[in-house]
């Protein structure tokens, strides 16, 4: 008989653009689980169909579901009904702490409940694009982004929540926002960097610059940068130069993101319209 464990995939992530938080990402698992955690742990589960233990009581896990995990308690699965899929971002106490406070929460996050009610698809898809753009290396203002997003749904969950962001006054922060990031669209732009400029919380932010620009803010660089490729590939600039030009870390980061946006490589282009 195989071993049920032979085919788990399991991997650890640090991001240098979230320091102290962790990222796991599972595949294939069909252990039984059982952690004391020091973080909060936010576990959005793609595939799963098994039962956990938590505070006491016992709860069903199925497809989509988020776990909401504080620092201080332990968690066991009590029974595995086929193999699960997950990710898990680990956010240390104080970084939580911190982002609350930013966004006029100044008690510490606790959550009453184990398992997203409201937002869970939200949550769900946060979480795996957080994940995503981690394991992808995105870039620092990419991944900062995303984790707003996921602490901004996660304080929705929270006992107490922080009060809503107004964004009727914030054209033009975004404005400065926008302007800053096409003088500067080939530097590592980060988003603490923005807020400062604005005067807007990181948070408040990116849901501003997200409304008034239609993409939010690490989306927006991209697309300034491969519009500046575009230009450069049609002058004769060879696209693996390219790629440094405009920012990217490599080619492949770069072919990736021209292909997502117009449809083909850059050396497809480059023939196209010679």
């Amino acid at each position: 008989m195989s071993d049920p464990e032979s085919a788990e995939r399991v991997s650890y992530l640090r991001p240098s653009a979230l320091p102290g938080a962790e990222l796991l990402s599972v595949e294939q698992s069909a252990r039984g689980w059982h952690v004391f955690h020091e973080r909060y742990a936010v576990c959005a589960c793609r595939k799963a169909n098994a039962y956990w233990r938590y505070r006491g009581s016992e709860y069903g896990l199925r497809d989509h579901d988020v776990m909401l995990l504080e620092p201080g308690e332990i968690h066991r699965n009590t029974w595995v009904h086929e193999p699960a899929d997950f990710k898990v971002m680990l956010i240390p106490l104080e970084l939580f702490v911190d982002a609350a406070k930013e966004l006029g929460q100044p008690v510490t996050p606790h959550f009453r409940l184990a398992l997203v009610d409201g937002l869970k698809s939200q949550l769900f898809s946060a979480v795996y694009r957080l994940g995503e753009a981690i394991e992808n290396e995105a870039t620092l203002l990419e991944q900062q982004s995303r984790f707003a997003v996921c602490v901004q749904l996660l304080l929705q969950q929270a006992e107490r929540r922080p009060p809503q962001c107004p964004i009727g006054n914030a054209h033009r922060a975004v404005e400065r926002a926008r302007i800053h990031l096409r003088e500067h669209y080939a530097e590592p732009v980060s988003l603490a960097e923005l807020s400062s400029l604005t005067g807007l919380s990181r948070f408040h932010l990116v849901h501003a610059f997200t409304r008034y620009a239609g993409l939010p803010p690490h989306a927006y660089q991209i697309h300034i940068r491969i519009e500046r490729a575009r230009a450069l590939l049609l002058s004769g600039v060879p696209p693996v130069e390219v790629a440094s030009i405009v920012g990217f870390a490599d080619q492949s980061h770069f072919t990736r993101h021209f292909k997502r946006i117009w449809r083909v490589t850059p050396s497809r282009y480059m023939r196209m319209v010679a």
